[in-house]
């Protein structure tokens, strides 16, 4: 007796729970992320073949061919605080808490402590117009201490040391495994052409505020072949 074959059916597939999936995360990833501020200059540092990584949270120095001195820290609660210290020594006004909390995302900055409420009142777009002449310095080492820069660095300092001291004792009460390297460090970024002597002036505004160890960020180049 032949068997019987019994009729194939193509099956099917419903795609709706996929594409219903695959629209509510691009819906999320939209309302969650926060784009990255431009740049205020764009650099081209010199190239090395380090394989050191740049840090997740840093407090960086940017310099210019034009010797313009750019800062950023990559930490916004901290950078929040900074802000507060340089605004108290600098007698600066006209910050809302709301401007300061968003000033900590805006990127590098290079404004004087009085330019800083009349850039806050911009739109967006206007602030990537905004002229920056770069954080004020002297380069004379008796004046090092005086300076916008130095106390950028000096506070920034401070309240990194206090942030990470923060997050130790959250950690233990928790009884979290705490990551000691995530800690705020110190770097320079300068552009390939920038001058030596505006270099150096960083290295010592680091070194009279007490930071034992910075980093050079330059442009990767592959290593030669042996």
């Amino acid at each position: 007796m032949p068997k019987v074959k019994m009729p194939r059916s193509t099956p099917a597939l419903d795609m709706t729970p996929m594409v219903d999936l695959a629209f509510l995360l691009v819906t999320f990833f939209m309302l969650t992320s926060s784009f990255r501020a431009p740049e205020p200059i764009i650099l081209d540092p010199p190239s090395s073949t380090t394989e050191q990584q740049i840090p997740k949270q840093v407090f960086l120095i940017m310099i210019d061919e034009d010797g313009r001195a750019f800062v950023d820290v990559t930490n916004a609660a901290v950078k929040s605080k900074v802000l507060k210290k340089m605004m108290s020594q600098f007698k600066t006004g006209g910050l809302s808490e709301e401007d300061i909390n968003k000033f900590a995302g805006v990127g590098p900055i290079g404004l004087r402590m009085a330019e800083i409420p009349t850039f806050m009142e911009l739109e967006s777009t206007e602030r990537t117009a905004y002229e920056q002449r770069g954080v004020p310095y002297d380069t004379a080492a008796a004046n090092i201490k005086n300076s916008e820069l130095y106390y950028w660095a000096y506070f920034t300092k401070i309240e990194a040391h206090n942030d990470y001291k923060q997050r130790e004792e959250e950690a233990k009460l928790r009884n979290m495994e705490f990551d000691k390297s995530n800690y705020i460090q110190f770097a320079i970024k300068a552009a390939s052409n920038a001058k030596w002597d505006k270099i150096q002036y960083i290295i010592d505004v680091f070194r009279e505020a007490k930071v034992k160890e910075f980093q050079m960020i330059t442009g990767l180049e592959s290593a030669p072949e042996s």
